[in-house]
């Protein structure tokens, strides 16, 4: 083990971090093959020892009985463990023959019965696609791609984008692809001249490393295609240790061809598959952070859904298992001698490009559809070169801002289905890579059918929602109030947006009956009786639940007769607020003090809006008799026009600040009262500026306020104070409390009913 690590890590540094690993585990895994044949021979020995006898029951079930079946379960699955330990067995034995074995196979099919002649073939051929490359390179990559590329693959500002991209990808990889076919066509030209009578071995030999090639290159094209720019240390890795796989797969295949005995070609296949699987594992999670920052594409790790934030989490245990999954059920086929159809482990590759395939496809259908540019999210930078793949100081590679991932636009919702429907690709191919027997006939129509359907309803469900939404927003937002307030009334949503969330609700619940109907139909539920349930259901909870019913109705046809709106102020009966949600059955106000009150519509019975159209507010003033009322008539005249012209206060009036005159005259006081008219909800500003003017401007002009006063006299004196102003007795005193309080008490009803006046007059 010292000697492995001590190899691994003498090898340069500018091998990828993938290729040290396969490297490494090459040499340990040859190290472990003597000890892999000494476990085979004490499996083999356990394998074929025989059995002790099973005991002989005393008293046997009926034939046909249920022990009976399960004793005949028992002893297939004892004789099928038996056979798979016994094969098992016969593998481990070859192990220490791989060596031996390989040089063999090469010995018996080499025409000069050498194992170089193969090696010569292989160095020729790899020589042969060199120069083949180079060729293509002058004749057609240089003189034609790197001339149609520009036109159709140059950056353009806002062309980051996956769908933005897609043309350009397309061209590039299809001429990538015609320029591998020629440089192969090239090398294979000069090897038909080169070896003019090849041996059948030979040939196979020459078509597997074209083959091979050709593979290397389109898993180093795809990674080139799939991974944004600025990752070039992750895509060198992944196309390196692709090229690994590649490699050992068409080795083990050239060696079956060649007539390697099955038992070492078993052994030196899942070598290689484990090799192939440490490689990618090992290439992946070195450079795990530079994936998770492509994932994120510039977004925190907290902004990102629900769903996404899960898939971040779990991506990587999740290749891990598809690999170990994968090489497992290899290595299970080469135990019981199956054929492998399609590597498992290159699988992999086949599902993320038809994942990727269908997603870029119809995101570029979307695309263009929608004539949208996107910001540039698809590019991240290089990490610093550490040895986990991120950046030096552990955070997320800087990027630009990401699309909106919410469901605002039927742009977002074209690219969720199409997300939804790479899946369902990616779940096929999954299927067929593994060759999971997949359901026939009925089932599988029904499954499918059962799956349009819900997609459909799911469109049809967030393409309305979408629409409404946009509706709403359109028509503003809802004018709030300040917490504390006085009152309420500051504007209010249109009619259309106090609806549109109620039309919203009954569309789509009536869309999720719509589909639950189809699913059972198809099904081939009866919903005939469903149906007549239901209208009986219906019918007695009619009769329980009346008091819904009658708010329902009545929340209906407050509705249709418009009598209020979402964010106006009302009244009804002792409670008062603000309109702050409306159901199907009740509504809430919510109080200016903060209360918040629900009120059902069949509780309704008298409605007063303070919302609607204009306001008047009437302020009382109470003044001095010598006041001269004309002159302070003209003087709130001219402050009525000066509020007019002020610049924040002046748009709030519909009609200026006037007097009305004298309304009331008192003991002690005359009871001037001023007008305003203002949009409902702006009183309450006005209203305060109004009483401060008009307090400066009494100040200036020498107008006083009148005061309550109480003059209480005595027979034969003149005031309660006595002639010479001496202080009054105690009797006096007592007396005179008792006359302001007997004024008072009169003059609370008065108060009372000026209070419900001005109430009113809100």
């Amino acid at each position: 083990m010292h000697e492995v690590l001590s190899i691994t890590r003498a090898l340069p540094s500018r091998f990828g971090s993938a290729v040290r690993l396969w490297i490494g585990a090459l040499f340990l895994l040859m190290a472990l093959l003597p000890a892999a044949g000494a476990s085979a021979q004490a499996i083999s020995a356990q394998a074929i020892s025989p059995a002790a006898p099973p005991p002989v029951p005393a008293a046997t079930a009926a034939p046909g009985g249920t022990d009976d079946m399960m004793m005949k379960m028992l002893s297939e699955g004892q004789d099928r463990m038996a056979g798979f330990r016994g094969k098992l067995a016969q593998r481990l034995r070859a192990a220490p023959e791989v060596p031996s074995a390989i040089l063999a196979t090469l010995t018996a099919q080499s025409p000069t019965g050498k194992p170089g002649h193969f090696l010569r073939v292989i160095g020729l051929i790899i020589a042969l696609l060199v120069v083949g490359h180079a060729v293509q390179h002058v004749i057609y990559e240089r003189p034609v791609a790197r001339r149609l590329l520009p036109r159709r693959d140059a950056p353009r500002p806002g062309d980051s984008d996956l769908a933005a991209r897609f043309p350009g990808l397309v061209a590039r990889a299809l001429m990538t692809a015609v320029g591998m076919i020629l440089a192969s066509l090239i090398a294979f030209g000069l090897a038909t001249a080169l070896i003019p009578d090849p041996t059948p071995m030979t040939e196979k030999t020459v078509i597997l490393v074209g083959v091979g090639y050709l593979l290397v290159w389109t898993i180093s094209l795809f990674w080139r295609l799939v991974l944004p720019p600025g990752v070039d240390r992750l895509r060198r890795d992944l196309s390196a240790s692709g090229a690994v796989g590649i490699a050992l797969m068409i080795g083990t295949v050239w060696l079956e061809a060649l007539g390697m005995p099955a038992d070492p070609h078993a052994v030196l296949v899942a070598l290689f598959g484990l090799l192939t699987v440490l490689a990618t594992v090992g290439a992946l999670y070195v450079h795990r952070r530079t994936v998770d920052s492509i994932f994120l594409a510039g977004r925190g790790a907290g902004t990102v859904a629900p769903l996404e934030r899960l898939a971040l989490r779990l991506w990587f245990p999740v290749v891990v298992v598809y690999f170990a999954c994968a090489w497992a059920a290899l290595v299970n086929r080469l135990i019981l001698g199956w054929p492998t159809e399609l590597p498992l482990l290159l699988g992999a590759y086949a599902v993320a490009g038809a994942i990727l395939a269908v997603y870029a496809t119809v995101t570029y259908a979307t695309h263009r559809l929608f004539h949208q540019r996107r910001p540039q999210w698809w590019s991240v930078g290089e990490p610093a070169d550490d040895d986990r793949g991120g950046t030096a100081d552990g955070s997320t590679p800087p990027s630009s801002p990401p699309p909106v991932a919410a469901l605002d636009s039927y742009e977002a919702l074209a690219r969720r289905v199409a997300g939804i429907l790479a899946a369902a690709a990616g779940v096929t191919v999954t299927l067929s890579v593994w060759n999971i027997p997949r359901m026939r006939g009925d089932a599988a129509e029904h499954l499918t059918s059962v799956m349009t359907i819900c997609l459909i309803g799911y469109v049809a469900h967030q393409s309305i929602r979408i629409w409404i939404d946009r509706r709403i927003a359109e028509e503003g937002p809802v004018p709030g109030t300040v917490p504390g307030d006085e009152g309420g009334g500051h504007g209010s949503a249109s009619r259309l947006a106090t609806l549109l969330p109620l039309v919203r609700n009954f569309v789509l619940l009536s869309i999720v009956g719509a589909v639950l109907v189809s699913v059972l139909m198809d099904l081939g539920v009866n919903i005939a009786p469903l149906f007549a349930g239901a209208g009986i259901a219906g019918i007695a909870i009619g009769f329980g639940a009346q008091t819904l019913i009658r708010d329902i109705f009545s929340g209906a046809f407050f509705l249709i007769d418009d009598a209020f709106r979402k964010g106006e102020y009302i009244e009804i009966g002792a409670i008062r607020g603000t309109v702050e949600k409306i159901s199907v059955r009740s509504m809430q106000l919510r109080h200016h003090r903060g209360p918040l009150h629900t009120v059902p519509f069949g509780e309704i019975h008298q409605l007063t809006n303070y919302s609607r159209d204009w306001v008047i507010m009437k302020l009382p003033l109470r003044i001095t008799y010598d006041t001269d009322v004309e002159k302070v008539r003209k003087h709130i005249k001219q402050l009525g026009q000066a509020l007019l012209e002020d610049p924040e206060l002046g748009p709030k009036f519909l009609q200026p600040l006037k007097s009305q005159g004298v309304i009331q005259m008192e003991d002690s006081a005359m009871i001037l009262r001023v007008k305003f008219m203002t949009r409902p909800g702006d009183q309450w500003d006005v209203r305060k500026r109004v009483f401060q003017e008009l307090h400066a401007l009494f100040r200036r002009e020498g107008i006083r306020f009148a005061h309550r006063e109480v003059t209480v006299r005595f027979a034969g004196e003149a005031t309660v104070n006595g002639p010479a102003g001496a202080p009054p007795g105690e009797d006096a005193r007592t007396l005179a409390a008792g006359a302001v309080l007997h004024t008072l008490d009169e003059d609370a009803p008065d108060a009372g009913a000026a209070a419900g006046r001005h109430k009113g007059a809100l």
